[in-house]
């Protein structure tokens, strides 16, 4: 989507904090919130994705949680262990905001910091992957930059890898593409993405085919 900054504003971001520590993983079958924690770090560090997790801990809005949550990673647990909560949520507006995640294990995060315009479909992604860089452009642009810069950039996804949509390609924007993360690559050819700035919202997931998409891994 394009670099400029809209009139959006988000009411929250998905993270517990604009700046924070690691990723808490699960010590058994439940995790703890941690500054810094997103809901889609916290899925891919312990292996589930994202609709799966917030469908078990009943998160109605997966761009919003809360340090010091109790998320449960598989469905008996949260039958017997109720989410809690300890802290308030941060809120963001269109402000520059920074957060951590869990980076590709191959990636070093250089810089955690986010300079796109705030609910665009690249600061969503730069959110995500903090190993991405900051001035990569347009979205249509991010496989060019991410290979001058070093990144690996081919038509496979991987879990964890950025999928890059030319522009008017599975319903990115004509002008400015689009940029997603890839959560699951599924047997059939598809992939199941999140992404931010589709349809109009924050935060939504979908499975599509990986034909005609690059990826950035």
């Amino acid at each position: 989507m394009k670099t400029t900054v809209k009139n959006t504003l988000l009411a929250t971001v998905g993270a517990a904090a604009a700046f924070g520590g690691a990723t808490a993983v699960a010590s058994a079958d439940s995790v703890t919130v941690k500054s810094g924690d997103t809901l889609y770090s916290i899925a891919q560090a312990n292996g589930v994705s994202v609709d799966e997790l917030a469908s078990i801990n009943n998160v109605t809005n997966p761009n919003l949680i809360f340090v010091g949550q109790n998320l449960e990673l598989t469905k008996g647990a949260s039958e017997t262990a109720a989410p809690q909560v300890s802290a308030k949520p941060v809120a963001a507006t269109t402000e520059q905001v920074a957060t951590t995640s869990v980076a590709s294990a191959s990636h070093a995060v250089t810089d955690a910091s986010n300079t796109y315009p705030a609910g665009q479909c690249t600061w969503f992604v730069k959110n995500a992957a903090p190993w991405a860089g900051n001035y990569w452009g347009n979205a249509t642009n991010w496989a060019a930059s991410a290979a001058a810069a070093g990144f690996s950039v081919s038509g496979t996804p991987q879990v964890g890898s950025i999928a890059v949509f030319g522009a008017g390609v599975g319903g990115a924007d004509s002008v400015y593409g689009h940029v997603a993360m890839v959560d699951a690559v599924n047997p059939e050819g598809t992939i199941t993405i999140s992404e931010g700035n589709y349809a109009g919202m924050a935060y939504h997931t979908r499975t599509i085919s990986a034909a005609g998409l690059q990826f950035i891994n």
